[in-house]
């Protein structure tokens, strides 16, 4: 069964922590690169499982 959509969070930049767009808590996605356009104009890949954006970092220790 799907998770309903009850609240929305930020995506932010993992190397500067910039917010950038919203996303929902029901949200699934990992593939998808976005370009900082804030702070550090860095690339960083957006990974979000179980509605929690997950940084780099943890993906290196899992």
């Amino acid at each position: 069964m799907d998770k309903p959509e009850v609240e929305r969070k930020w995506i932010r930049c993992p190397h500067c922590g910039a917010k950038h767009s919203l996303y929902s808590n029901a949200a699934e996605c990992h593939g998808v690169f976005l370009l900082c356009t804030r702070g550090c104009k860095q690339e960083f890949e957006l990974v979000i499982e179980d509605g929690v954006q997950l940084n780099p970092d943890d993906l290196a220790t899992s």
